[in-house]
């Protein structure tokens, strides 16, 4: 038996595992979407050039919903300043990156002091989404991020970078100033030489401000992935050996924020 992960439950709860009053969660919250496209029209796609885009009914839409479930209990009580902050913070970041400014230097601001609750919330919010990404791929919870998304911990294991989205940006040289949001879906990095996952890693766009972030494993975290969620390692065993045959060029690391 593990003690850094816990199975995945199809019909459990993707931050504290419970079955009870099970709700979906959004991908990219309901009202960012709002506040970015107002009542505009919305595709949903890869937009690489490559793949094709479909329409979106609206913010609520189930296509901006994971397919992991969420308790009500940690959808709203748990979670909810925690969405409330980021909210704030967001709004800060883009006036940064508006100004010319260095994103990350918004932690020099007195409100996001290193270890103070809106700083812990701000990373509680990316530790929730992640642990959503994992789930969303039938991988088991992450039982530390778990408990830091939810507030049962303090100890932040979440590390993020904040930059200008390369793909808003390549669209904004053609067409001007536009409406866009994005996620990164799951990667999994690898160690080559031991064969087992070293972290686990997403991203977040909204309008031109990209957030990747990221939690990073001991060995002994990655080995127990592979010993007891064999059938998770597998798939992204698969994944790493795939990249390694077709391997991305530097303008695709550069889009994936690697």
């Amino acid at each position: 038996m593990g003690i850094f992960f816990a199975p995945y439950q199809a019909e459990g709860c993707c931050l504290c595992g419970s079955g009870e009053s099970l709700t979906g969660e959004h991908k990219i919250k309901a009202s960012v979407l709002r506040k970015i496209f107002g009542k505009d029209a919305m595709v949903i796609g890869n937009f690489d050039g490559e793949g094709i885009t479909r329409s979106a009914q609206g913010p609520k839409s189930r296509a901006f919903h994971f397919s992991a479930r969420m308790c009500s209990l940690c959808n709203s009580t748990r979670t909810q300043e925690a969405d409330r902050e980021f909210d704030r913070f967001h709004t800060l970041v883009s006036s940064f990156l508006l100004d010319g400014r260095d994103p990350s230097l918004v932690f020099n601001s007195p409100q996001y002091a290193l270890g103070s609750e809106a700083y812990l919330n701000v990373f509680r919010y990316l530790s929730k989404l992640l642990c959503c990404h994992v789930a969303e791929s039938c991988g088991p919870r992450p039982l530390e991020a778990c408990e830091f998304a939810i507030g049962k911990t303090r100890r932040n294991i979440v590390f993020l970078k904040i930059d200008a989205d390369p793909t808003y940006e390549a669209y904004r040289d053609m067409l001007g100033e536009h409406k866009f949001a994005a996620h990164g879906g799951l990667i999994v990095p690898f160690d080559s030489k031991t064969q087992n996952p070293t972290s686990f890693r997403s991203s977040i766009t909204l309008g031109a401000v990209r957030y990747i972030f990221w939690v990073r494993f001991d060995p002994i975290v990655g080995a127990e992935l592979r010993s007891f969620h064999y059938e998770f390692w597998c798939k992204c065993e698969a994944a790493y050996q795939k990249a390694l045959k077709n391997p991305l060029s530097d303008e695709q690391l550069h889009r994936l924020g690697i």
